[in-house]
């Protein structure tokens, strides 16, 4: 791989055999949300040679986890002859250790050669932070993971590919201790844990010419074109993370341009943000948009639309509000998910009820766990799958039916042979806990009384809806709550503009929008175009009071 731009680090899995090395390489790629490159070996031979091709590609090494009875020698001799990694990162997978689960000669850790899994992801979690270079920031997150604080910082991490590791607070402890370097937060708002990690890529200051709301697929790429192509400059407001919600798929992305070998969503938006900082795009996650307004209106004459300055006032999750004013905005804020509409819903948003599925969370589950999902798109569906893998215990609740649904009949085959429960026109009609969690759900079946189910957590995956409240102070045209643009708005308007001078969309939260991640990068690709041309030949647009930085670029359009 020389010449590679991949800047992950590596994690090298040796197994027993080929499917055996491949299963685990790609379950630790994605319960770590694709952080780290992790490859596989089916021999020591082999493995041996993949350190030696990360080597010469300059790729640092993690951790290599190795069975002990491989085909052509020793596990342990390959942990403990390799100097591709230090002890920290060394897990030898075996049965015959003497100190299986603990720590074998030479500082190896030990695992039995088939780990439950509440051992072996918070082993390889702490692994990974133990061997993360000195110059790079080291997280703990100290509390129950089941806890929300926790639950909400530790997807976070995740999400930003943030190497961490989890230690049970003292007994009776509530909330979340995050530390970092030796500081010390409590109950952090995600605003002051991206500031914490330098995660945040923000001046400070408040004129822009463009600000994209949505560090989605559309965001990232408009964002990119704006500043590579035009150089613009751009601001992106993200409710969290690089993806937006795309980020956060467990699928591998296959037919997408340019990965032949397919891409898992979260690093397809880490790269892109890459590529963004890397054009020198300003990056502002946590953060919110609340309104959007026109700061002052000029007649621009010959029948064009009036000019204008936007204003776009977001809030950080600590409270915090930020005024940002743009030339032009590019709404690519996407979808927020659906809530059920059970009755107590939102009491146990966090603590038992959540809205998405990362693989991370599939692992903490034990096999005696009761899991429901609610849904019958492909996500749920996947979900569903994906929980099966570990509990034996559950539930996939459908509206309608199974067969009617429009999911995917490869995901309705692979759950009609696995052993997940399928309630068929059924509802969940009220959430019960105790002690703030929840403990169980109360169905509502058709022509049925209601039925008690105890659960230990419940996954709404019954799709989204756009997030446009925000543009309702600049009455932005919506259609079925969607920004309506083009010619959804008038005859003569441009394509991806919407009813409002200066204002544009892309990707999910656009009416008629393809919800495909490689539309969504097209779109964000067209809606730049689109506002490059708008701003042709209004230069005032571009001149910001006090500020003379973009006088070449005004002179550009002039």
């Amino acid at each position: 791989m020389p010449g590679t731009t991949d800047r992950r680090a590596t994690v090298v899995v040796a197994g027993a055999d080929r499917w055996s090395a491949q299963d685990l390489a790609e379950r630790i790629e994605r319960y770590f949300a694709d952080a780290y490159e992790v490859l596989s070996a089916a021999t020591r031979g082999e493995a041996e040679r993949v350190l030696e091709g990360a080597a010469s590609a300059g790729r640092r090494v993690a951790a290599v986890v190795a069975a002990e009875d491989l085909s052509d020698g020793s596990g342990s001799d390959l942990l403990r002859e390799t100097d591709a990694v230090p002890p920290a990162g060394r897990l030898l997978l075996s049965d015959s250790g003497a100190r299986a689960g603990g720590e074998g000669q030479d500082g190896i850790q030990v695992l039995p050669a088939r780990p439950d899994e509440d051992d072996l992801w918070p082993r390889l979690e702490r692994m990974l932070y133990e061997t993360a270079p000195e110059d790079q920031q080291k997280v703990v997150v100290e509390g129950d993971r089941r806890d929300a604080a926790v639950y909400r910082v530790i997807r976070f991490l995740l999400l930003n590919h943030v190497p961490f590791a989890v230690t049970h607070g003292p007994a009776g402890q509530a909330g979340v201790i995050v530390r970092i370097d030796g500081r010390e937060l409590r109950n952090p708002p995600l605003i002051a844990l991206a500031e914490a990690l330098h995660l945040t890529r923000y001046s400070g200051g408040t004129d822009y010419d463009v600000v994209v709301v949505g560090g989605g697929p559309a965001g990232l790429t408009a964002a990119i074109n704006h500043a590579g192509l035009f150089g613009h400059k751009v601001l992106i407001v993200e409710n969290e993370a690089p993806g937006g919600a795309a980020g956060t798929a467990v699928n591998v992305i296959d037919n997408h341009f340019g990965f032949p070998d397919g891409i898992v969503a979260g690093e397809l938006a880490q790269r892109g943000l890459r590529q963004a900082l890397n054009q020198k795009v300003e990056w502002l996650p946590a953060c919110r948009a609340e309104s959007l307004s026109a700061l002052k209106e000029l007649y621009a004459g010959d029948g064009q639309p009036p000019i204008r300055r936007l204003r776009v006032t977001a809030r950080h999750d600590d409270g915090r509000s930020v005024e940002l004013n743009a030339a032009a905005v590019v709404v690519a804020c996407g979808v927020t998910a659906r809530r059920q509409g059970g009755k107590h819903e939102l009491d146990y948003e966090g603590r038992g009820v959540y809205y998405m599925a990362l693989p991370a969370d599939a692992w903490q589950v034990s096999k005696d766990d009761s899991i429901v999902v609610v849904g019958a798109g492909d996500t749920a569906g996947r979900a569903a799958l994906m929980f099966a893998e570990k509990s034996t215990k559950v539930t996939l609740l459908v509206r309608g039916t199974l067969e009617g649904s429009v999911m995917l009949q490869q995901l309705k085959d692979r759950i009609k042979q696995s052993g997940i429960v399928v309630r068929e026109k059924t509802e969940i009609d009220e959430y019960v806990g105790t002690k703030g969690r929840l403990t169980d759900v109360r169905l509502r079946t058709a022509n049925k009384p209601l039925e008690k189910l105890p659960v230990n957590a419940v996954y709404v995956l019954i799709g989204a809806d756009p997030d446009t409240k925000w543009l309702l102070s600049a009455n932005v045209r919506l259609t079925k709550g969607y920004v309506a643009t083009g010619t959804d708005v008038g005859p003569n308007v441009p394509s991806y503009a919407t009813s409002v001078p200066g204002v544009f969309a892309a990707g999910d939260v656009r009416y008629r929008g393809v919800r495909r991640i490689a539309m969504a990068a097209g779109e964000g690709a067209a809606a730049a175009l689109a506002v490059h041309n708008y701003f042709t030949g209004r230069a005032q647009l571009l001149r910001m009071d006090g500020d003379t930085a973009n006088a070449a670029l005004s002179a550009y359009y002039a």
